[in-house]
């Protein structure tokens, strides 16, 4: 297949002498897209934040802003006390260590094996994820998109203390 290319990303795109070949085309261009905008980290809104709480927040773990020194920063949430959630810890966060805090989107590479695909997902009373609704301060977070043990996928929309109303 003869391409051109675009002058960004350098997507390919056939010329007008290329022999059609819609499936191939697309493919590769579909191929590249994923590898392009992967690398954009465009699939998320994020903020980039410092953990002062005093302990390691695992990956996956609400959080809430709790100051600014430098960056907003955060401590693990709890549904009944600390809110509103800012989002969910993309990675590990030791204390006194920067990391990124999704706001909204879709969060990949997580564990989600206590869940199924199309749970609500809820802030634990003792902070976490939940699938059960809480009786106080029930905070929805998301949607589990693919449950799985290393390679989970949420989908985030952090609401403050409200809940998804369309859920």
């Amino acid at each position: 297949m003869a391409t051109g290319r675009s002058q960004n990303y350098l997507l390919p795109y056939p010329v007008i002498n290329d022999n059609v070949n819609v499936h191939g085309d697309v493919a590769d261009l579909v191929s590249t897209l994923d590898t392009t905008l992967q690398g954009l980290g465009l699939s998320y809104m994020k903020l980039d934040v410092k953990n002062t709480s005093g302990s390691t927040i695992p990956a996956a773990t609400p959080v809430y802003v709790t100051g600014y020194s430098g960056k907003t920063t955060v401590a693990k949430s709890l549904s009944s006390t600390t809110s509103p959630v800012l989002g969910l810890t993309k990675t590990s966060i030791a204390n006194n260590a920067e990391g990124i805090c999704v706001v909204s989107g879709v969060l990949p590479e997580v564990n989600t094996s206590s869940f199924t695909a199309g749970d609500i997902l809820y802030v634990a009373s003792t902070g976490g994820l939940t699938k059960t609704r809480p009786t106080t301060g029930s905070v929805a977070i998301g949607v589990c998109a693919y449950a799985d043990a290393s390679n989970g996928i949420i989908v985030i929309e952090a609401r403050g203390n409200g809940t998804w109303g369309s859920l």
